[in-house]
């Protein structure tokens, strides 16, 4: 009896050791065990998704001087160009010759149609000659012969009418061709610098700055009317909108400083894409950059091509606290985020949101979540309690891509304001 009371107190003091043992391993894994040691969410700054600094300082965006209006200028797919008068980088003028159209054969051409129309011109008169001489011929005829003529009327008719309309299209050819004929040079239609020309040999083409491969044969850049165009990435592009003011700072004299407001933001089609590394449960995505552009309240002592920095003022009022929906865990009327708490492990937090702003697709936060909180993508790899390592992604902008960044200019340098 006794052996049976020591082997069934030895089993149960096992057990107890076992599920001490089981416990405490759960509880390392849970709180105690590092960042890393198992499988982690990578997580980012409510800061930098949103584009707003941890002390409430917006970000910094890279931005270039542009003109406001590019103008191309393309020849009639019809005409083969002769000669062209301007390179990428000049100066035109209202007015000044871009390029010419090779108009010999044209002409020849020209001429040609001119002989067709003469030619159906005098088959419109024999063929009205004829139905005027057998109108009278069947007033006149028996009753057996009226069907015959009649038939021969209604193919003089119908050959009238087929003449016409010939004769109405190759006029519109033949004023077409005299129209390209007397304007064989094409002239310039706004006064700017040609950013861009598209050569015969496609391997010879020239951009100027700025300028991306275009199949359009001249591009002008148009206009005294300067602009702003930043480029922002896709984690925080939601963060700018349309009238949010802006500081915009030279990076040849950062004391030097420009105010004005983002006019347009586009988030229908990227610049470019990076290899930046963004991770969602541990998944790989290359970021993409968007552009916007800023209106200034003055240009003078810009260049046309200067690198610039773009500060936004958050401290306007529209500037509030906005997450995009995608970070969202919606339950009913509740919303959640996986956040990292104060033991760097997941935890899925409450948080109360205020107005929805369907232009940026983003809630606003009202509270539960700060500027200085890390969130995770919820997406199904998620879950609480999991480790985090912050994400290897490189912000918008930094000093040291500022500093590395050169000051080029279009091949001649436009000073904005003399």
């Amino acid at each position: 009896m006794k052996k049976k009371r020591k082997l069934l107190t030895f089993i149960i003091v096992i057990v107890i050791i076992a599920a001490v043992g089981v416990g405490g391993y759960f509880a390392y894994q849970k709180w105690l065990a590092p960042a890393g040691s198992e499988n982690t969410v990578y997580v980012q700054s409510v800061s930098d998704i949103t584009g707003i600094g941890s002390a409430g300082l917006a970000n910094r965006y890279s931005g270039i001087i542009e003109a406001k209006e590019e103008v191309a200028v393309n020849p009639d797919g019809d005409l083969e160009v002769k000669e062209r008068y301007v390179e990428a980088g000049d100066t035109v003028l209202e007015g000044d010759p871009l390029f010419c159209y090779d108009v010999d054969s044209l002409t020849l051409s020209y001429e040609q149609l001119l002989l067709d129309i003469v030619g159906l011109d005098n088959t419109i008169i024999a063929s009205n000659e004829e139905i005027a001489s057998l109108q009278k011929r069947i007033e006149r005829a028996r009753e057996s012969d009226k069907y015959e003529l009649t038939l021969e009327l209604q193919t003089a008719e119908l050959t009238v009418k087929k003449s016409e309309y010939e004769r109405s299209e190759k006029q519109k050819q033949a004023d077409e061709m005299k129209k390209a004929i007397d304007n064989s040079i094409v002239y310039s239609p706004v006064s700017g610098m040609i950013s861009s020309v598209r050569s015969d040999d496609s391997s010879n083409d020239y951009y100027g700055y700025g300028s991306q491969q275009s199949n359009d044969y001249i591009k002008i850049v148009a206009g005294s009317d300067y602009c702003v165009k930043g480029t922002v990435s896709e984690q925080t592009v939601y963060s700018l909108y349309e009238g949010m003011e802006v500081l915009v700072r030279s990076r040849i004299d950062q004391n030097q400083t420009f105010t004005g407001r983002i006019y347009k933001v586009n988030t229908e089609k990227p610049e470019s894409s990076t290899n930046d590394m963004y991770y969602y449960g541990g998944d790989t995505e290359g970021s993409s950059k968007y552009a916007f552009y800023v209106e200034l309240d003055s240009i003078e002592g810009l260049l046309m091509g200067q690198h610039v920095i773009i500060e936004p003022l958050t401290e306007t009022p529209e500037a509030v606290l906005a997450l995009p929906e995608y970070y969202f865990i919606i339950e009913g009327e509740d919303y959640f985020v996986y956040a990292a708490d104060s033991s760097s492990r997941i935890e899925k937090r409450k948080v109360t949101v205020g107005e929805y702003f369907p232009d940026t697709a983003s809630y606003e936060i009202l509270d539960g979540l700060e500027l200085k909180d890390r969130i995770a993508f919820p997406d199904e790899t998620v879950s609480e309690g999991m480790g985090i390592t912050e994400t290897q992604y490189a912000p918008d902008s930094s000093e040291d891509d500022f500093m590395n960044d050169t000051n080029e200019f279009l091949p001649e340098d436009v000073i904005i304001g003399g």
